[in-house]
C-alpha cells in the first residue's frame, strides 16, 4: 500500500513538474503589451540568438540586425482574429497584425498578415521567426 501511495504521489508531482506551458490568448496579449511598451528591450530581451524575419516588402533580416534599430513608435498594436498552434514547447501565431499610431490609439494606421513562431525557451516563449506579408488595399 505504501509503495503504492508513494507511486501516486511521485507521478502527481513528476506532471506539475514537466507540465507543459500553454501558449493562450493572455500569453500573446502579455508579449504584445511588453512590446508596447519598449520595442528595443523587447526585441533585446525576447529575440532568440537564430531568430529571423522576412518583412511585408520581402527582406530578411537576422536578430542583430533588428536588435540595433531604434524603438518603434506605435502607440497600439494588436493581432486581429488571431490562430494560435501549439505543439509541444513551440507556437505559431498567425492573424492580421494592427498598428495604431494616431492621436486617440483608434484609427488604424498599418495591417500586415503576421505568422510569428514562438519556442518555450529555459521556461519563457521566446520569439524565433517572424514573417510578414502585405495586404492589398
Amino acid at each position: 500500500m505504501k509503495k503504492i501511495i508513494l507511486t501516486l504521489a511521485f507521478l502527481c508531482f513528476s506532471s506539475i513538474l514537466f507540465a507543459q506551458k500553454s501558449f493562450t490568448m493572455v500569453t500573446l496579449n502579455g508579449i504584445l503589451e511588453e512590446y508596447g511598451k519598449d520595442s528595443k528591450a523587447f526585441f533585446t530581451n525576447r529575440l532568440s540568438n537564430d531568430f529571423r524575419y522576412i518583412s511585408a516588402e520581402g527582406t530578411f533580416s537576422n536578430r542583430d540586425e533588428i536588435v540595433t534599430r531604434d524603438s518603434q513608435k506605435y502607440l497600439k498594436t494588436e493581432v486581429l482574429e488571431p490562430v494560435i498552434f501549439q505543439s509541444g514547447d513551440l507556437a505559431v501565431v498567425s492573424g492580421v497584425h494592427a498598428y495604431y499610431d494616431s492621436t486617440d490609439g483608434t484609427k488604424i494606421t498599418g495591417k500586415v498578415a503576421c505568422t510569428y513562431t514562438f519556442q518555450l525557451r529555459a521556461n519563457k516563449w521566446m520569439f524565433i521567426a517572424s514573417h510578414h506579408t502585405a495586404i492589398k488595399k
